[in-house]
């Protein structure tokens, strides 16, 4: 709508005239549909009061009839400048030329009349859109495409020139009767025909499309690796689901989910829709790239998420056991305190993404799990230097999103058994005497020198060491000694002289203990029986005399003497009846008088032979003389040099007695 500026001359008025191009009323003046025109005159003699004045507009023909088209009327009597009043021309009105005129109502008076005014037609602004849907009354198109506009075409016999406008500029360029639009804004076109020209009301085009945002729902074992991935284990189920609310006017959504896992000749990922998921969720439990295809109801917008990542690590799911060390037969759980046992876990998988955590529980059956520190291979030796107990163990392995605890393995210390060794581990006893030996243990079975005896008493008689094993559980063996030893008790007897006349008496002596006793073969008078030392008289003439002697510790030993007594028998040969007997043996191996040779006493007769020292102690016995005695004892060991008897005798008769002097080295 336009604004236009006229004036005239009216009775008692004196006017001015302002309009678009000219103010001389003879000159044909322009307006269109809808323009205002502003009159413009003076009062140059006073009205009467309560006077208004009012515009008149003619018909098509030049005729008034009536057509009053001043907005309102303008009160004005006095005498005054610069009034106006301002006149809207009909809509409809046709297009022609029109005269105008201004009447006042008190007097009633009638201004010159303004002819040829040219009252042109406004041109059709409106324009009809395609390819839009009414989001909400809003003109609307996905975003992406392309909304058309096209201006209403002019009535018959006119033509048009468009301009069109974004936001009420013009749009460099566009000046068809359609427009292309493909960005949101505020569209409007500008008609203009040989007289008027008009702009459209304003136009609101909007592009939309919808959120295709693709989210997981959290949940126990989902670990999100930003905000377009997660992690997750086998075996667990995770949601994926549309994040997105309609806007106003959008009525809802249609959902295609979408997967990249096929490749076409060329190698080339391709994008196709999963057969029956169209909801807006979709659960998944396998690695793969999903897409979710969005398409809004009503428009038929389509947009397609982001590529949405899920990956699934498998479970790394395996058992412990206790590996048999290559010296065993077959594994065990039950240990001595310096036995180790091997856990191993039957898979393994080194150099992957499989992480190992061996955890112990202390005590056994606490469920308390703490990790070790330093053992994470698939294996671990378990021994005393992490617990000296029985104990649980298992294994931790974790595989990126996935965990799996194995079975437990309960690995039992047992202590070694005890031993005490009763009545001690040091025992003393007397010879061809025994002891009892007994063992204090918590063993189940025992070992004596290897397994000679296998019970938890023992006599012992013959001195040494005994190595005692004691097995418990498990076998578990703990290993001690005892030592047995004799009492060293060497009895000893004398007589003083050994040889005596009828009549007469020797004195007997002892040691090696700490109390004695004496008797003989034959009866004999004594002193004092049980003393060290006592004198004897014996009744025959050749008496054995035996001390049994006894020690601190009980032990015993005997020894013997024998004492003769001189004396004329018809059936004793003395040495003398011989003449001439060997008294004198030199030992030396040259071959002289290296043995007592008595076979001229012996004449062949099996004649028992025995030595004696000075003291009576008997040292060499031969039941049969073979007449090659050398000085030696019973077992062989040569006699020092001295004086030492014999006695030969033949059926329990003595055949001689006699001396003989020992020289070694002579």
């Amino acid at each position: 709508m336009r604004k236009l500026l006229f004036s005239f001359v009216f009775l008692g008025f004196v006017t001015s005239g302002y309009a678009q191009s000219t103010s001389n009323e003879s000159i044909s003046l322009q307006a269109c549909q809808a323009d205002t025109i502003v009159f413009s005159f003076d009062i140059t003699s006073p009205y009467n009061i309560g006077n208004t004045f009012s515009v008149e507009m003619s018909d098509a023909s030049g005729n008034f009839t009536g057509n009053f088209v001043s907005t309102s009327a303008l009160l004005a009597y006095g005498v005054s400048v610069g009034n106006e009043i301002e006149v809207l021309i009909p809509d409809n009105s046709s297009q022609g030329l029109y005269k105008f005129r201004m009447i006042s109502s008190n007097p009633v008076l009638v201004s010159d009349t303004i002819s040829n005014v040219i009252i042109g037609a406004n041109p059709q602004t409106g324009f009809s859109a395609f390819n839009w849907f009414d989001k909400a009354g809003e003109l609307t198109f996905c975003e992406g495409d392309t909304a058309l506009l096209v201006v209403d075409a002019p009535p018959a016999g006119q033509s048009y020139t468009q301009q069109w406008l974004s936001g009420g500029a013009p749009i460099a360029g566009e000046t068809g009767d359609t427009l292309f639009v493909v960005a949101s804004g505020t569209y409007g076109v500008e008609v203009s025909s040989n007289l008027c020209d008009a702009t459209s009301m304003d136009t609101v085009v909007n592009s939309y499309l919808p959120s295709a945002a693709v989210f997981a729902q959290g949940g126990a074992g989902i670990n999100f690796v930003g905000i377009d991935s997660i992690r997750m284990c086998k075996g667990t189920i995770a949601t994926l689901e549309h994040f997105g609310f309609p806007a106003p006017g959008i009525l809802g959504f249609e959902y295609q989910w979408l997967k990249d896992d096929s490749v076409n000749i060329f190698g080339q990922p391709v994008i196709y829709p999963v057969q029956d998921d169209t909801l807006s969720s979709i659960t998944v439990d396998t690695s793969g790239t999903w897409y979710l295809e969005v398409t809004s109801l009503p428009g038929g917008c389509k947009d397609t998420s982001k590529v949405f990542t899920v990956i699934v690590d498998t479970v790394p799911a395996t058992a412990t056991v206790v590996q048999n060390w290559p010296w065993q037969s077959l594994p065990s759980s039950t240990l001595c305190l310096t036995d180790s046992a091997l856990l191993t876990a039957q898979d393994t998988v080194l150099g992957s993404t499989w992480e190992y955590q061996w955890q112990i529980a202390y005590p056994s059956g606490s469920s308390s799990w703490l990790n070790l520190a330093n053992d994470t291979m698939p294996w671990m030796v378990v021994d005393t230097s992490i617990v000296a107990d029985t104990a649980d163990y298992r294994l931790l392995i974790t595989n990126e999103a996935c965990s799996y605890i194995t079975n437990e393995q309960t690995i039992n210390f047992v202590n070694f058994p005890t031993i005490l060794i009763q009545p001690g581990d040091s025992l003393g006893i007397c010879v061809y005497d025994s002891v009892l030996v007994s063992l204090q243990s918590n063993a189940l079975n025992f070992a004596w020198n290897g397994g000679l005896f296998t019970g938890k008493q023992n006599f012992l008689s013959v001195p040494g060491q005994y190595v005692i094993e004691a097995f418990g559980v498990n076998q578990c063996k703990t290993i001690d000694t005892i030592d047995i030893y004799n009492y060293t008790l060497v009895a000893a007897a004398s007589a003083n002289p050994p040889v005596i006349s009828p009549g007469e008496s020797t004195v007997l002596s002892a040691t090696g203990g700490v109390s004695y006793y004496w008797f003989a073969d034959a009866p004999s008078y004594y002193s004092n029986q049980q003393s060290s030392t006592t004198e004897a008289l014996p009744s025959v003439d050749t008496i054995t005399y035996f001390i049994q002697v006894e020690d601190l510790n009980g032990c015993e030993d005997t020894a013997s003497v024998q004492v003769f007594v001189i004396e004329q028998d018809s059936a004793i040969i003395y040495s003398n009846t011989y003449g001439n007997i060997q008294n004198v043996i030199t030992p030396n191996g040259d071959g002289r008088n290296d043995v007592l040779d008595l076979s001229g006493i012996t004449a062949g007769d099996d004649c028992e032979f025995t030595v004696y020292t000075r003291w009576g102690t008997p040292v060499f016995n031969q039941e049969v003389y073979n007449n090659a005695w050398g000085g030696t004892t019973d077992g062989g060991s040569a006699l020092e040099d001295g004086t030492y008897y014999f006695v030969l005798t033949h059926n329990n008769e003595i055949r001689v007695k006699s001396a003989v002097t020992i020289l070694n080295n002579f």
